[in-house]
């Protein structure tokens, strides 16, 4: 082998390695991409379910304490609503939390602090599925038959 030929194989450049800071930062941006794509996938979902729960047992507490207004002559809805129980409470936060959204949810609150009783049962008809409905109605009726 000829001088010229042994520095030619001696003098190739060679492999970048994989601690260059070109790598690391290429690594880097591919770690927070697979993180960013994880927590939109699944951890998302979850904050936005536990954020919806919050705000539609806030909802049922503003609900309650606005109970005079909603009951507006009908002093019997107002002993019901000041006598629901934690477990009816839920009851009816799962149903305001199936059906939440921005929209709604400000034209429901608007008619509770109106006292609007005839929009909360119209829009409880349109947008209420029966099996909800009953749910309802049974909670009605087990505190107004027992007079809790």
């Amino acid at each position: 082998m000829s001088k010229k030929s042994r520095n030619n194989v001696y003098n190739k450049p060679g492999k970048a390695s994989n601690n260059s800071p070109f790598g690391q930062l290429m690594l880097s941006i591919i770690i927070l991409g697979v993180v960013a794509l994880i927590f939109i996938n699944f951890a998302l979902p979850l904050l936005k379910q536990s954020v919806k729960k919050v705000a539609a047992q806030k909802t049922v507490d503003i609900i309650t304490e606005n109970a005079e207004k909603i009951a507006a002559s009908n002093p019997e809805v107002a002993e019901i609503l000041d006598s629901l129980t934690e477990e009816d409470k839920e009851v009816v936060s799962e149903i305001i939390e199936n059906h939440m959204d921005n929209e709604s949810i400000s034209e429901v609150m608007e008619y509770v602090k109106d006292g609007n009783q005839e929009e909360l049962i119209k829009y409880a008809t349109e947008n209420l599925t029966p099996e909800e409905m009953t749910e309802l109605i049974g909670i009605y009726g087990k505190h107004a038959l027992t007079g809790e």
